[in-house]
């Protein structure tokens, strides 16, 4: 998680210019499910490998299995989500608005077979939101 910090502080300084008063999370979360050069890939493989790494150690502290699994579904649908905005989204991508990346899980309505990214990162939110909720 120290990694994807590191990350996050480079595209404040460097992407934004500085400081953009409560913007820059969604922002960059704009960034990392939008954009395709090498800063955004890295904020995203280190934000799925923080979040399946807190699972496992999760895991080895209670031995929960439903837990488990609940972590590694959100872990999922972030990468899924992902896939689907840096490869597969068409439209007119307005990262300037900070919740771009939101609008897009929850209004998107595409049929198309590389929306089933998108489809498949809803579904695991779902569950993992389900498991969260029941425990």
């Amino acid at each position: 998680m120290l990694s994807w910090g590191v990350c996050f502080f480079i595209f404040v300084y460097k992407k934004l210019g500085g400081v953009k008063v409560g913007k820059e999370p969604l922002l960059y979360f704009n960034f990392m499910f939008f954009k395709r050069d090498a800063l955004s890939n890295y904020a995203l493989v280190f934000l799925v490998l923080g979040y399946v790494t807190a699972a496992i150690a999760e895991y080895r502290r209670e031995y929960d299995n439903l837990l488990l699994m609940a972590d590694l579904s959100g872990g999922i649908s972030f990468f899924l989500f992902a896939l689907y905005g840096k490869y597969i989204y068409q439209g007119l991508i307005d990262d300037e608005k900070p919740f771009f990346f939101i609008r897009v899980f929850l209004t998107k309505l595409d049929l198309s077979f590389g929306a089933i990214f998108l489809w498949l990162s809803r579904l695991a939110y779902v569950i993992w939101l389900i498991i969260f909720i029941s425990n």
